[in-house]
């Protein structure tokens, strides 16, 4: 080989054998997607399961009466919610049986009768958090001779009643003001476990003789219970009649004392008003508890120890 074609193979060799490589660029790596945003559904049963203390201790007169049903995706389960400023809020939720085997067999057959339970608590407020129960029998399609009432308030209020789907959705379970579950079918909406039991909807045809709704406290605080026929239940006296409240605590007494709804509610009109208000008299839980106790005689110190809270847990 000549020392030209020499002198050009080295050059070739040196050109691209001793070259430096070219980098190679990493792969871009894309961003995950953004989680897709819940949909209102989804926000709503977040907020119907969460477990929260009350916001305040008195509802403001502006919203005590503030609600308006919202759907849920559940047939016969609704939740109330309101705008107090900040966005919805939840302020309660119902569920309605309107025929089932056992506690509302007529209403399978399309005749209108209903169970319905609303638990409410206006204003996200201490002051009123209960359970109402109407029963609706659909005889004689009068409101004042159908529709039978029943409360419930619990004590200690320890939270706002909240709701969440369990057993992949077959079952509503709800936890009360005192942090104790109670059970609903989803499909019929009927009581299957927890602190309530539930009697079927009587349809007597005399609206005298005729049970309010038959439901039963059975866990292991104060609870207490007003019923009427197409009234509000509170009433201290309906249509002359003198009426009692119902008070329980299972626990630890084995039947009930009744005192008059005047020591829990005020009954009297306020300026303007053709009706009272009925508002709970007792600003808090050990306030209701002292009366309770001066009324029926009970000791209700355990509760009032101020730490209802670890005994709820742990009881």
């Amino acid at each position: 080989m000549s020392i030209r074609a020499f002198v050009v193979v080295l050059a070739f060799g040196l050109l691209f054998g001793c070259a430096p490589k070219p980098v190679k660029e990493p792969p871009q790596v894309k961003a995950p997607p953004p989680p897709p945003r819940p949909t209102r559904l989804e926000r709503t049963w977040t907020a119907l399961a969460a477990q929260s203390t009350p916001t305040r201790d008195s509802i403001r007169e502006r919203f005590r009466y503030t609600r308006s049903y919202d759907h849920t995706g559940v047939e016969g389960f609704r939740s109330l919610s309101y705008d107090a400023g900040g966005g919805r809020e939840i302020v309660g939720f119902a569920l309605t049986n309107r025929g089932s085997a056992r506690v509302n067999p007529p209403g399978l057959q399309g005749t209108g009768s209903l169970r319905k339970f609303t638990f409410l608590f206006p204003d996200r407020a201490r002051e009123n958090i209960y359970l109402t129960i109407n029963d609706d029998v659909a005889i004689s399609r009068r409101f004042s001779h159908d529709n039978m009432f029943r409360e419930w308030h619990f004590f200690p209020r320890l939270q706002l009643p909240s709701v969440e789907k369990i057993e992949g959705g077959a079952s509503l379970r709800v936890t009360l003001p005192t942090s104790e579950p109670v059970v609903f079918d989803v499909a019929t909406k009927e009581i299957i476990g927890g602190v309530l039991e539930e009697e079927p909807i009587d349809f007597n045809k005399s609206r005298y003789a005729r049970h309010n709704p038959r439901i039963h406290y059975r866990g292991n605080y104060v609870a207490i219970t007003v019923a009427q026929r197409g009234e509000a239940p509170r009433r201290a006296e309906v249509w002359g009649q003198t009426k009692y409240a119902e008070v329980y605590y299972p626990m630890k007494y084995d039947k009930a004392c009744c005192i008059s709804p005047r020591d829990i509610w005020d009954q009297r009109p306020k300026p303007g008003d053709n009706d009272p208000t009925l508002v709970m008299l007792h600003s808090s839980d050990d306030s209701l508890f002292a009366m309770i106790e001066q009324r029926c005689g009970w000791d209700l110190g355990d509760l009032r120890s101020g730490d209802t809270r670890r005994a709820a847990l742990t009881r």
